[in-house]
């Protein structure tokens, strides 16, 4: 492991950065109150990104081209992580993706988790997926999501096929530390094995994350659990973990691609020593090196 790479995890597990924080439910929900009211949204400004506004939809989405961008036949859908509506805490990654691939961005603010069920959070996705459809050739698109956002993109395949829409599959799927939670004990005992090492989760957070999520109503349980997902004729997909609570959900969409006849076209890496998230942030050897090859699939299709 390379020595920036050492001092960033070192840093992490002194600090403990957010461990802990969601383990109350009650003031997970009033703490999520206060940072979705924060985030009001209004189109940004940049020196390296022209943005523009995807119209006639219920909840903003943007559309982000890089300054010198030339004419692209592709398209990336980026979904930020968390639970709540920080959209602009990650806009700078999905700038970044537009920069350096030379592909437009759609760059949803969808409904929270903390304010509506998840069901109309992916229902939401689903449609700014369609309606990228109807501009892109689909196997020209990829859905790419950080930590929730990489929950949510799987979600979107797992919608199509659970729901049986008729909309085409993307070309690529990349999602960065995505999310879920095991439906057996068993399985929960296998993410426990990484609780040690993992600077920002707990099974706590996780456990509450699993109560939120369904908003007071009931969901089907292919919503909630990777294990459940119905992954038919799935893209490429690529699952990038550090050693962190989430990786104990490698084995669960391990097992969902298997039993949907998708194996052959998932490929999942948990890099030792690495935090969440590592892999959309090019700021040390380990995570350019999973970065850099998210850029060489996204040229490659």
């Amino acid at each position: 492991m390379s020595l920036s790479g050492n001092v960033a995890m070192a840093i992490l597990r002194v600090i403990q950065l957010g461990k802990g924080s969601f383990a109350d439910i009650d003031k997970s929900k009033k703490k999520a109150e206060k940072e979705n009211a924060a985030f009001v949204f209004s189109v940004p400004k940049s020196r390296t990104a022209k943005f523009s506004l995807l119209q006639d939809t219920e909840k903003p989405c943007l559309i982000i081209d890089p300054k010198k961008r030339s004419d692209t036949d592709k398209a990336i859908l980026y979904i930020y992580g968390g639970v709540t509506n920080n959209w602009k805490t990650q806009r700078s990654m999905a700038v970044n993706y537009a920069a350096a691939t030379g592909t437009q961005v759609w760059y949803p603010v969808y409904p929270a988790i903390t304010e509506v069920s998840i069901t109309e959070t992916v229902d939401y996705l689903v449609q700014i997926y369609r309606r990228m459809t109807e501009r892109f050739a689909p196997e020209k698109i990829i859905l790419s999501g950080i930590s929730m956002g990489g929950f949510f993109a799987l979600q979107i395949i797992n919608s199509i096929n659970q729901r049986q829409l008729d909309i085409p599959m993307p070309g690529l799927l990349l999602a960065h530390s995505p999310g879920g939670t095991p439906d057996t004990e068993e399985d929960w005992a296998l993410m426990r094995a990484y609780e040690k090492r993992d600077p920002m989760f707990s099974e706590a957070d996780l456990r509450v994350v699993e109560k939120i999520i369904p908003h007071d109503g009931p969901i089907p349980g292919w919503l909630l659990y990777p294990a459940q997902g119905d992954f038919r004729n799935a893209p490429p997909t690529y699952l990038y973990y550090g050693e962190e609570m989430l990786a104990g959900n490698a084995p669960l969409y391990q097992r969902a691609f298997e039993k949907s006849g998708s194996a052959d076209r998932l490929h999942i890496e948990i890099t030792k020593n690495m935090m969440h998230a590592y892999s959309c942030m090019p700021v040390f050897p380990e995570s350019k090196m999973s970065y850099n090859e998210t850029l060489r699939l996204i040229q490659s299709i």
